[in-house]
């Protein structure tokens, strides 16, 4: 099973590879974005990394998402980006659980002609660095932090580099393997609802890719 990758960054990758490496199980996953070869030689925003070049690579890539070269397209953006004034999302007080149907939605349209059928949305609450603290500490209710990759530097999982969390794809690579098994684990992975609806839809997708063949 082969799969394409859409992400914000290399840590962000790196998290995704290891969960459909072992849940589908892919036999190959390949970082379509960011793409950072092309970055370096063209200098072109649109290979950047993060949200925005996600949404520009979803506008002027849509027709060829939908060539049958992978089985799974993950496309992965942080679920922090709904209070950004520039999306125009409906409100919301963000008191409860606030569902995140409008930013799937939205982040579904950037996809010039509509997302192919292999395309799996994922949004982690608040940000992806919430399922490594979930899978590497005893924190509860990591989706309400508002900064998860805070709470890995103050438990000492990562470092700092330049007053900011630094975020490293090898770290983030040893700090996925308890995160593996955590997502295997019906009772555990309940616990942390964004990365159950993507445990979930990594299944669904798994089982018509062996009903196609």
């Amino acid at each position: 099973m082969r799969v394409g990758i859409i992400c914000e960054g290399s840590t962000d990758f790196a998290v995704i590879e290891a969960l459909a490496l072992d849940l589908l199980p892919a036999d190959e996953c390949v970082q379509l974005h960011p793409d950072f070869d092309r970055l370096r030689s063209t200098g072109d925003p649109a290979h950047a990394p993060g949200w925005q070049g996600v949404r520009t690579f979803l506008q002027t890539s849509g027709p060829a998402l939908a060539l049958p070269v992978y089985d799974v397209i993950v496309i992965q953006i942080d679920a922090s980006i709904r209070k950004l004034k520039e999306l125009r999302l409906p409100r919301t007080d963000d008191v409860g659980p606030v569902s995140l149907e409008p930013l799937y939605e939205h982040v579904a349209s950037w996809a010039t002609g509509g997302l192919p059928a292999s395309a799996v949305i994922t949004l982690p609450r608040e940000e992806l660095e919430a399922w490594l603290v979930a899978a590497n500490t005893n924190v509860k209710d990591v989706e309400a932090l508002e900064d998860p990759a805070g709470e890995l530097v103050s438990h000492g999982l990562i470092g700092i580099r330049k007053n900011k969390p630094d975020k490293d794809a090898q770290i983030y690579r040893k700090l996925v393997v308890p995160l593996v098994r955590l997502a295997r684990d019906p009772k555990k992975v309940r616990k942390v609802p964004e990365l159950e609806r993507f445990v979930g839809k990594l299944r669904i997708r798994a089982r018509e890719v062996r009903s196609e063949k």
